[in-house]
């Protein structure tokens, strides 16, 4: 006998106002709507029993008329396939009454009968789903709380209940797992740990908030499925969801497929030509970028290392050039540069040997560094009656970390 077959997904997002080019812009919002379609194709295509989303439907209540019909149109076509749509509330698309969840009417089919296979989980308080297969016969249980707001506070994971049924359980909810990867870039909205899931013995936690897809708790069947198309440079990597096959009394595993049709790539790249040559660099830029071009890719690439065209790559203007002209020779979406440390090369010893004060300042620096006595010496009075030694220390090591190389810069007369 099959198990509970269910495709995980998290985080949509649908209708965010992304930034960057207007062209990039354009094409990340309707990528993010392909994505949607194309997961509910697979859900189609593979017979699945159901599609459950945990969480953040939508990125903004002010909906276009057009993203709204096409949400509406995929689940739908989901319910006349005879699978389930199962979503829980998140923090963007709370289920509070006065909230846009409520107005979405996507439960409700266009001749005003409710659609039986179509259920959102707006209350706070844990809701148990009974989910059919197209013959009516019952193949697993979702369970899940929804956000009554955008700054929800409560531990929505402790109120789970424990359910004895012989069918698999499923966890539903958007919340912020204590300890997951990348936790401390998301807002703290209903907050949960490793306790609320060990607790009970669901099946599988499908869980949303977090956009980096993990497990979330080590050796418990708790995951993220990340959100299902990268938004920006920092959500790099390919993006879709998770399907999973759940059995009774069995911690499941879930397999990713991918679905964004664009991926963000971020790239740092720090051996750059030792020639002041702009198509040199660009024919190094574009040799390194290859292994990772293929399909749709919008590039950050962080460049650091030397080149004597260190001063060029410092001026925005120049940069955005040198953008245009990779993203014309690689095919990418777009190329965004960021300088996170290029310097121009130097004979750092013949510098620091040279009969200048450029060199006697390197010098000194480097020293105190070295030796405490010097650093007190260098320390303004009001540091040293309000900070210990060690700390004291500490901080004036750090605040000299980048002067050795900005000397260095200040030492080099810039070219013609």
């Amino acid at each position: 006998m099959t198990g509970f077959r269910f495709l995980h997904l998290a985080d949509l997002h649908l209708e965010t106002h992304f930034g960057g080019r207007p062209a990039t812009r354009e094409r990340l919002r309707r990528a993010t709507l392909e994505a949607f379609e194309a997961a509910i194709d697979y859900a189609i295509e593979s017979a699945l029993h159901a599609v459950i989303v945990a969480g953040d439907l939508y990125d903004d209540p002010l909906l276009s008329l057009r993203t709204e019909s096409l949400l509406a149109r995929q689940v739908a076509r989901l319910d006349e396939a005879g699978i389930w749509f199962v979503a829980t509330c998140g923090n963007h698309d709370p289920g509070g009454p006065r909230h846009r969840s409520h107005r979405l009417g996507l439960e409700t089919a266009a001749d005003g009968a409710r659609r039986p296979r179509v259920r959102i989980l707006r209350d706070r308080h844990p809701e148990a789903v009974r989910v059919t297969d197209p013959t009516g016969e019952v193949v697993g249980i979702v369970v899940g709380a929804g956000h009554a707001t955008e700054t929800e506070a409560a531990n929505l994971a402790e109120r789970f209940p424990r359910v004895a049924s012989g069918l698999p359980v499923v966890g539903l909810l958007h919340t912020h797992v204590s300890g997951a990867q990348t936790a401390a870039n998301h807002d703290r909205y209903a907050p949960s740990g490793r306790a609320d899931f060990e607790r009970l013995e669901y099946s599988y936690w499908a869980l949303g908030h977090i956009h980096a897809r993990q497990r979330a708790v080590p050796d418990l069947p708790v995951f993220y499925s990340g959100n299902l198309q990268g938004r920006n440079p920092k959500e790099t990597g390919p993006k879709g969801g998770l399907v999973v096959e759940a059995r009774a009394g069995v911690p499941a595993e879930p397999e990713f497929v991918a679905f964004a049709p664009v991926r963000w790539e971020r790239i740092r790249i720090d051996r750059l030509p030792n020639r002041p040559s702009a198509s040199a660099l660009v024919n190094s830029l574009v040799a390194q970028l290859a292994p990772r071009l293929g399909g749709a890719v919008a590039l950050r690439i962080e460049l650091a290392g030397e080149t004597p065209l260190a001063p060029m790559l410092r001026s925005p203007d120049q940069l955005e050039g040198l953008e245009a002209e990779l993203a014309d020779r690689t095919g990418a979406l777009e190329v965004q540069l960021r300088n996170t440390g290029v310097s121009r090369p130097v004979d750092r010893a013949q510098l620091a040997a040279s009969p200048t004060a450029f060199a006697h300042a390197l010098g000194l620096v480097e020293r105190a560094a070295q030796d405490p006595a010097l650093l007190d010496e260098l320390a303004p009075a009001e540091l040293a009656a309000v900070m210990h030694p060690d700390a004291r220390h500490a901080y004036l090591r750090e605040l000299l970390a980048d002067l050795p190389q900005e000397l260095i810069e200040r030492s080099i007369a810039e070219p013609a």
